[in-house]
């Protein structure tokens, strides 16, 4: 490595001292000697050097300065001047680089999984009691941008009474007027259905499975935990202090969101599973199912399904269903229900 003999200033021109200078591939180095003999070295990492007129500068302050004689060594530093593809990496951007990326992966991880499993615990831990009081509110909150229609409302809870399904839930059934196929569930017991897809149901198998999947998700409590989770950083600072209050708080705000939240295919499969079971255990037939989706899967060429868009997967759905039926698909229609059918269905 050749040295070359040099000037070099700091802070002021009439600073300075002889010196010699190095060169490597990722810096100048200016060896100097004190008043005293002791050595020490100054570092200039080509990314800091700039070129002056017949001198070098360091970037920043103080005002460095280093003047060499030899053109062999103006002829290297212009040749490691064009280069800068090979400067180095300053160590504190290579540490903020690497802390950002930690902060990224943190996120990410946060959301995928550390988010959702604590959504999930949080949910399954709620007091009954607090869930149906916030879930209210919510409701409230919510179904006021909607035209209720009170008569449609008191056949199709008179509908879901008939189904005899116990819950820790007060269940009450909504029905709106809107032409869309949709339906959703509310923390704590409300399900709003549409107008729309009840007229677009012809067997009150259908409208059975419809709200024995809608129930399940209440029950199951996948409506507050899918909320919760789909609220991401709101919801995450509530979980970390453990704030109900803020939980309930965040949820209420964001009702609106309620009539297109998404299910993961797990919980879709589980309440899908757990509706069917229900329908079994009052031997009502549970091709209701297949016959809800293919109902949704005909009628979402001319008329959009909000439910489908937030239910996917409706072929997967059907097969696993069918699966589950074994066959058994005999079933009458229980009296009730058929009487009850003919009234929601008569104008």
């Amino acid at each position: 490595m050749k040295t070359y003999d040099g000037i070099y200033s700091y802070d002021s021109p009439d600073n300075a001292q002889a010196c010699l200078v190095t060169v490597t591939n990722k810096r100048i180095e200016i060896h100097l000697r004190d008043a005293h003999g002791n050595s020490r070295t100054v570092h200039w990492y080509w990314y800091n050097v700039v070129q002056g007129d017949r001198a070098l500068h360091h970037t920043g302050l103080p005002l460095q300065t280093l003047k060499v004689a030899s053109y062999e060594f103006q002829d290297e530093v212009a040749r490691r001047m064009k280069q800068p593809l090979r400067r180095g990496i300053p160590a504190v951007v290579t540490a903020v680089a690497g802390t950002v990326l930690f902060i990224v992966l943190l996120l990410v991880a946060a959301y995928f999984w550390i988010i959702p499993a604590l959504a999930g615990r949080v949910a399954n831990t709620l007091p009954v009691e607090y869930e149906i009081k916030f879930g209210e509110e919510a409701y409230n909150n919510m179904i006021r941008d909607f035209k209720i229609l009170p008569g449609e409302t008191e056949k199709v809870n008179s509908f879901f009474k008939a189904l005899d399904i116990p819950s820790k839930y007060p269940v009450k059934i909504t029905v709106v007027d809107k032409p869309e196929a949709n339906a959703f569930a509310v923390p704590g017991g409300h399900i709003v259905v549409f107008s729309g897809l009840l007229q677009q149901m012809r067997h009150p198998e259908e409208l059975a499975a419809l709200l024995a999947h809608e129930f399940s998700h209440v029950e199951l409590r996948h409506t507050t935990r899918s909320l919760m989770q789909s609220l991401g950083t709101y919801m995450a600072v509530s979980l970390v202090f453990g704030d109900l209050t803020g939980i309930g708080a965040v949820l209420v705000e964001n009702a609106q969101t309620l009539k297109s939240l998404e299910y993961s295919r797990t919980l879709e499969k589980e309440a899908d599973l757990n509706g069917l079971r229900l329908l079994t255990a009052r031997k009502i037939n549970g091709e209701g199912y297949i016959w809800l989706f293919g109902t949704l899967k005909n009628e979402a060429g001319a008329m959009p399904s909000e439910w489908l868009s937030s239910h996917p997967d409706l072929d997967n759905r059907i097969r696993y269903v069918e699966t589950e039926l074994k066959g058994d698909t005999t079933a009458a229609t229980p009296a009730a229900l058929a009487n009850l059918w003919q009234q929601i269905k008569t104008k």
